[in-house]
């Protein structure tokens, strides 16, 4: 299983360590409010992501990184498109559950990506 040591850039890897912190203490909300400002951290880290592979999403065709899940806190298609990456939180609360998907996914990539 992958872990935030794993990731070179000290913030980014920071970022991670703090959001599965805040998760075992119960704090699924403020570790998806992390998690998302790592995953923008890695976007500006390395912009190839914007770009990488593309597929087919609600008929447009949009880089690969919008498999960033969207539970409430969605990457914004048009801002990646314009290559200003966006998250907006369209809910107020998240369950821990949720948290962790993200956070498989931002540190996945982020490892993925050699950040």
């Amino acid at each position: 299983m992958a872990t935030p040591d794993e990731v070179v850039h000290p913030e980014l890897r920071e970022l991670l360590q703090s959001a599965h912190g805040l998760m075992r203490s119960g704090k699924a909300t403020d570790a998806v409010r992390t998690l998302a400002n790592a995953y923008l951290l890695l976007l500006s880290l390395k912009p190839e992501l914007l770009e990488q592979a593309v597929s087919t999403m609600s008929g447009r065709t949009v880089p690969t990184v919008m498999r960033w899940p969207a539970l409430g806190a969605d990457l914004n298609v048009d801002s990646v498109l314009a290559k200003q990456p966006r998250i907006e939180f369209t809910r107020d609360r998240f369950a821990l559950s949720e948290a962790m998907t993200y956070y498989e996914f931002a540190l996945e990539t982020a490892i993925a990506a050699g950040a």
